[in-house]
């Protein structure tokens, strides 16, 4: 039984003002998380008792622990006669690591072999063409550069020409892109769905969607905090743009996977929640075979980040992702 200790602090002459996030006893295997209600957060007063304890090659005391340069934690500590020394130094030095999420209290011991990174081994998405609001010709039709029948022709498009749409002008008149260009063909041509007549799900889903685009090229970066905004892992990313738009998500992607209603694979519709394998986990039994989660968007097209290097992204739901499907799940009711 290891006891352990996590949180933020600062130095006094002779003990250590710490603000716990819990002083806690971790008797887990790895993988295995550490809970903290929000009831436990309270400040203490532990001494720096001598104390010394090895990890590997490592030894570490009191007053010779983890400096950063910015961030600075003793190796050990004495709160109401009991020794703590720090998670964190602990498994790193271990060569594992510490995911953390803030909203749950919850920190999780981690191999970084078996993390939420499926994308070691898969190629770099090739150039992904999305409309978010695409649209089909169903006739032939000019493209203005106003919406107003008597405005210069900027172009003509022929009946079947996709085009992006960016606004809703009014009931007659769409703002588009196409070609690179931009400008406004009339609604009658296309089978555009207006957003109001459009069933609530779909509403919902065309929300979480729009709101992930907005990260698009955000960093992939695993145990990324549900906090903030700069970067991602898979699942805080997916938690982040679900919870912007009220469905309550939990951390991580098996954990997600329990979550919502069962749907079969081919019956995924936008706004869906999809599970995949990995490398590391692809032996595994049960919910430990899921490592990575992505929103469907339709059009055989997924909006993830999986990647160092890549961060958020569309990409083709081709056979290098159908390989690796575990389930798919609707979070957002009918």
């Amino acid at each position: 039984m290891n006891y352990i200790y996590i949180g933020r602090h600062i130095m006094a002459k002779k003990s250590l003002l710490y603000t716990a996030l819990g002083l806690v006893v971790f008797a887990g295997g790895l993988g295995s998380g550490v809970s903290l209600a929000s009831g436990q957060l309270k400040q203490v007063t532990a001494d720096l008792a001598p104390f010394y304890w090895k990890a590997g090659d490592a030894r570490f005391s009191a007053v010779d622990g983890y400096n950063d340069g910015t961030e600075q934690l003793p190796g050990s500590l004495n709160y109401k006669g009991t020794t703590y020394i720090p998670i964190r130094l602990l498994t790193e030095t271990l060569g594992y690591e510490v995911g953390w999420d803030d909203a749950t209290k919850t920190a999780t011991i981690l191999d970084p072999a078996r993390s939420d990174d499926p994308a070691s081994d898969m190629p770099a998405p090739s150039k992904t063409e999305y409309m978010p609001g695409a649209a089909e010709l169903r006739s032939s039709a000019v493209m203005l550069a106003q919406a107003d029948k008597n405005a210069a022709v900027l172009e003509t498009l022929t009946a079947g020409t996709k085009v992006d749409v960016t606004a809703e002008t009014s009931r007659d008149w769409l703002a588009v892109a196409v070609n690179g260009r931009t400008g406004y063909v009339a609604a009658s041509a296309t089978d555009y769905r207006f957003k109001a007549d459009r069933p609530a799900w779909e509403q919902k889903a065309d929300d979480v969607i729009a709101a992930g685009l907005k990260h698009m090229g955000a960093p992939y970066e695993f145990g990324a905090s549900s906090k903030q905004t700069d970067t991602f892992d898979c699942s805080s990313f997916t938690r982040y743009i679900f919870g912007q738009n009220g469905v309550t998500l939990p951390r991580d992607s098996r954990q997600q996977s329990q979550t919502g209603q069962d749907v079969k694979i081919e019956d995924v519709r936008r706004g869906d929640l999809l599970f995949f394998t990995t490398p590391q986990r692809k032996n595994e039994k049960g919910l430990q075979r899921i490592g990575h989660v992505a929103v469907y968007l339709g059009d055989n097209k997924l909006l993830h980040t999986y990647r160092v290097g890549i961060g958020v992204t569309v990409t083709e739901l081709d056979s290098n992702w159908k390989g690796r499907i575990v389930s798919a799940k609707r979070v957002i009711s009918s």
